[in-house]
This record gives C-alpha cells, structure tokens and sequence, in this order.
C-alpha cells in the first residue's frame, strides 16, 4: 500500500496498471508513457526552432529608413533640393528658361522602351534635381548677364550634346553652380556660359525689322 497524505484516501497498488509492478511491467503504461515523452519532446522543439526562425529572420531583415525617397541622393547624385516634406518648388509643366521638369524627365527616358515603375521614379527624383539646379544657375547667371536671355532660353547653354539625352551631369551642373557662386562674373564658368546664350537685343533687332 502506498501511504497518501492526511485527509486523502489510500491509493492501492491495485489501482496501479498491472498491480504492484504495473510501472514497470505494463506493456500500455510503457507504451502511454513513452507516448507522452515523445510529444512533449516534439512540442520543445517545435517551439525551440519557430524561436530560432523568427529570430534568424530579425536578423536578416533589414531596417527600413525612416524617409526612402532621401536616399535618391545617393543614386541619383548631389541634390539641391529641400529637406524632406517641403513641396517641390516647380511645377512639373512649369518652363524657365525654355526646359521644364517633364521635358527633362522624358529625355532621360527615351532610352527605355518600356520601363519599369522604378526606373520612371528614379527618372522622376532625377529630374527634379538637375531641374532645380538648373533654375538656380539660369536666374543667377540672368542677374549676373542681362544682356543675355536666361530666363526665355537659359537652359540650352546648359545643354551638353555629347551625352545620349542632351542633359548634363547633375554633378557637372552643381559644380557650375558652385562655381558662379564663389566666381561670379569673374568665374570662367560665368564667361563660358555666357558664350552659349542667346541675346535679348538679337531678338529685339529682328523684332523691329519683322
């Protein structure tokens, strides 16, 4: 008999599979226990190795940054721009200097018979920059050279023939940029794009004899 605890009713060997030697000797209590066994086992390492997955996949999953239109810099060269969440400055159909926002962004997509939706965003961002560098060089190089017409015609000096769109570098047009800053009318830049504008008083002369 084995004893219980005050209060509780003897638990007799009888009541043991098999008897006295039921747990040791009992093909269905062997059996039922190794069952037990066997599936806790499973469960432990069913749940140790969903563990390990979620973990494995929080370390090679990447952390999104906090604004992904910030890095087009990095793909698209310098940028001039805004910080993030101001509005773009221009319209996109906006024209200064004779160019525009889609004018720029559809040369830089004639390469492409079909392109993708990324490769039009990128082209978009692309855009955006050199158009907002451009402004930047034609209404200061219309302060710095009033004879020329900057405003109406600015951007073909700025214009690069040799590339397969027609478009300069963005990086080539910051470096302008930079350079008409710090030079002025003194720069070589200022006397080399001046030499590629076109003149008011050329448009005014055949104005008055039309």
């Amino acid at each position: 008999m084995i004893i219980a605890p005050e209060g509780t009713l003897p638990l007799e060997n009888s009541m043991l599979p098999g008897g006295a030697s039921g747990a040791s000797s009992s093909p269905s209590w062997t059996e039922d226990s190794f069952d037990m066994r066997v599936l806790c086992e499973s469960f432990s390492e069913t749940e140790m190795e969903s563990g390990d997955t979620s973990v494995n996949q929080g370390e090679a999953r990447p952390a999104l940054p906090a604004n992904p239109v910030a890095s087009r810099g990095e793909e698209a060269g310098p940028s001039n721009r805004a910080p993030p969440g101001v509005p773009y400055p221009y319209q996109p159909d906006e024209v200064i200097g004779g160019d525009c926002l889609l004018s720029i962004e559809r040369r830089l997509l004639a390469k492409y018979s079909f392109p993708s939706l990324e490769v039009i965003r990128m082209a978009r961002f692309d855009a955006e920059d050199r158009f907002e560098v451009k402004v930047e060089i034609i209404k200061l190089m219309a302060g710095l050279d009033p004879t020329g017409d900057w405003m109406g015609r600015g951007a073909r000096a700025l214009d690069n023939p040799r590339t397969a769109t027609g478009e300069e570098s963005l990086e080539k047009l910051c470096y302008l940029l930079d350079e008409l800053k710090e030079g002025g009318v003194e720069s070589p830049i200022f006397s080399h794009l001046r030499s590629k504008v076109f003149l008011k008083w050329n448009d005014d002369a055949q104005n008055s004899a039309s």
